[in-house]
Formats: structure tokens, C-alpha cells, sequence
């Protein structure tokens, strides 16, 4: 899964990926505290990158969020930017 999404971002084709619109979130850093794999999601949201070769697409992020800020995506990432 994780050599698809590199190969999928390298190539910028379309993928199942996380994506945010990082100018509705109000820093609550739900989504930090709740991922299972110990990211830093809040930083990644902020930075307007959601990629980490180390998430596993669990959707715990997405769940918790009390802005909707963080959604899944079928997409190119170009096509994602906010």
C-alpha cells in the first residue's frame, strides 16, 4: 500500500488519499492526539501536505474532527491543493 501511494504521488495519478482545507481548522489537534500511529496531523494540516509514508489511511483524523477539515480524496494530489 505504501509503494502505490508513493507511486501514485510520483506519478500523479488518481488515488484514495487524506486531504485538508487547512484555512477552517481552529488548531484543536484532535486529530493529533487520536491518530493510532502517533502523527503529527495537526503540522501536516497546517503545512498543506497530508503524505506520510507512514499513515496507514485509518481515517481516525477524519472521524474526530469537529470542522470536517480532513477528508478522504479519489484524486490526483495536484488536483487536492487548498
Amino acid at each position: 500500500m505504501i509503494l502505490g501511494k508513493w507511486a501514485a504521488r510520483k506519478f500523479n495519478t488518481h488515488h484514495f488519499h487524506l486531504v485538508a482545507d487547512s484555512s477552517k481548522c481552529i488548531d484543536c489537534k484532535l486529530c493529533t492526539k487520536n491518530c493510532p500511529m502517533s502523527l503529527d496531523v495537526n503540522a501536516m494540516v497546517r503545512l498543506g501536505d497530508m503524505y506520510s509514508s507512514e499513515c496507514i489511511s485509518c481515517g481516525a483524523c477524519v472521524d474526530v474532527c469537529p470542522k470536517k477539515v480532513i477528508f478522504f480524496s479519489f484524486s490526483s494530489p495536484k488536483n487536492d491543493r487548498h
